[in-house]
């Protein structure tokens, strides 16, 4: 019997990566070789998550197996999705192509399944930039309609709001039929600065309960967390910035934060020792308090990487250089993927040792291969490098061992014919101490102490 679980990814480019994960691979390693399927270079704004017995959507602990996890306990293949975790102000930050085309693929799948909250009138622009972007510019209307059968671009509630499907299409084309001229570069563009303009693009929406019982939807972003009522994700009731928060925890159904506010005086605190410190509180199941938890610690941690990086990395790209950037290929990378045979594909995943079977000889896997012998040219340097410093060290010591005993040690390092330098040995001045000077039993001894004092840790997570 073949050890491990056979799990089923699925790409933002619709492939579905199958693959026999052995109980050793961790979450990091699996991310790792999903982006390579990609030759995905940031994948510190991707995750993989899957949906749990509750209908939840629980991301993959990257420090943490992949098997470890609490899998919904059905028959068949695992199902995991690889989409964007964490989401940035703009594209213009992206340095790289293939993250701004994964990045437009994930808003496509948001908008579609509905995630994202859309007006019509913004759904039919939407719609008509992705047809500018997959069939370049408007030739008729019989092409146009089939293309929209095709793409991911109506979702359910555009559908319900209007008369008919004929009624939704005739609406796109009319933009579609604007956007003349327009080049893959600049529709995919155009595209994101849409949806980036959205009040719920890039926020991770959870149900919860506050100590009334009174359901609310807890919005974790970048940003943020904000508590939305039920009935409109738009306009948050409470938003509480990063650089606000001192504490996130958890317990069972419990999830809090401590909020700093100068305006105010909390009342717990003599618990807390602080005052100016708001908690505030939301229920809901064990599983997905925790699952609340860990988005709110993972998104805080990339707030302050990000603010940290701002400091030393230069300003955003031109949307311009963006857009010709992904003109300039004429086929994108992540449609190269998409048109290449992976059904069928059975990659094996242990530990780090990744072996795949039905491989094939692609234009991607060529770039992937030059990339890894330049990477490995470059460690070859570094370590050159390290070794030259390491023999001169060692010529040093040996010389001073051959200046104090005469003899030049054998462990001095050599090229071939090269012939060992002459060394000639200090002479030092030799005399008979008195013994009076020396240390009796009898002498004291002074003895110092040195004290070590510790610092107590905190129970909780400060931030």
């Amino acid at each position: 019997m073949t050890e491990g679980r056979h799990c089923q990814v699925q790409l933002l480019d619709d492939r579905k990566l199958e693959l026999l994960v052995q109980p050793k691979l961790l979450s990091r390693e699996l991310l790792d070789l999903v982006a390579s399927h990609f030759n995905l270079k940031e994948k510190e704004y991707f995750g993989i998550t899957f949906i749990d017995d509750m209908g939840h959507n629980v991301w993959l602990q990257l420090d943490h197996r992949v098997l470890d996890h609490d899998f919904p306990k059905k028959p068949g293949p695992v199902t995991l999705f690889f989409a964007v975790r964490f989401y940035i102000e703009s594209i213009s930050f992206l340095k790289d192509k293939t993250t701004v085309e994964l990045f437009f693929l994930n808003a496509k799948s948001c908008v579609q399944q509905g995630h994202i909250e859309v007006e019509s009138e913004t759904v039919f622009r939407l719609a008509a930039l992705i047809l500018q972007e997959a069939k370049g510019d408007y030739s008729s209307d019989e092409n146009a309609r089939k293309a929209l059968k095709n793409l991911p671009t109506f979702p359910t509630k555009t559908l319900q709001e209007h008369p008919s499907l004929a009624y939704c299409e005739d609406r796109v084309i009319e933009h579609y039929i604007k956007n003349k001229g327009l080049t893959r570069g600049q529709a995919i563009v155009q595209y994101m600065k849409l949806v980036e303009a959205l009040p719920t693009y890039g926020i991770h929406y959870y149900g919860v309960k506050d100590k009334q019982g009174i359901p609310w939807w807890l919005g974790i972003s970048y940003k943020g967390i904000g508590q939305y009522d039920l009935q409109d994700k738009v306009k948050p009731r409470k938003l509480f910035q990063w650089k606000q928060l001192e504490n996130l925890y958890f317990r069972e159904k419990k999830f809090a934060v401590e909020v700093h506010d100068p305006h105010r005086i909390s009342v717990s605190r003599r618990t807390f020792g602080q005052s100016g410190l708001v908690v505030q509180t939301w229920y809901a199941n064990t599983s997905l308090i925790k699952s609340i938890w860990m988005m709110a610690i993972s998104q805080h941690q990339f707030y302050l990487d990000r603010k940290q990086s701002k400091a030393k990395i230069p300003s955003a790209r031109s949307l311009d250089d963006i857009a010709m950037d992904l003109t300039d290929t004429g086929v994108p990378k992540v449609s190269k993927l998409t048109a290449l045979e992976v059904k069928n594909q059975l990659i094996m995943a242990s530990n780090g040792s990744l072996i795949s079977s039905g491989s094939q000889d692609s234009e991607v896997s060529e770039e992937q291969k030059k990339e890894k012998i330049l990477e490995l040219r470059k460690k070859e340097k570094l370590l050159q490098e390290k070794l030259l410093q390491k023999v001169e060290e060692l010529k040093k010591i040996c010389l001073r061992e051959a200046e104090l005993t005469g003899k030049m040690p054998k462990e001095y390092p050599l090229n071939t014919g090269e012939k060992p330098p002459q060394v000639r040995r200090r002479v030092g001045t030799t005399f008979r101490l008195d013994d009076n000077l020396l240390p009796n039993e009898e002498s004291n001894v002074f003895v110092v102490e040195v004290k070590q004092g510790g610092m107590a840790g905190c129970g909780r997570m400060p931030l």
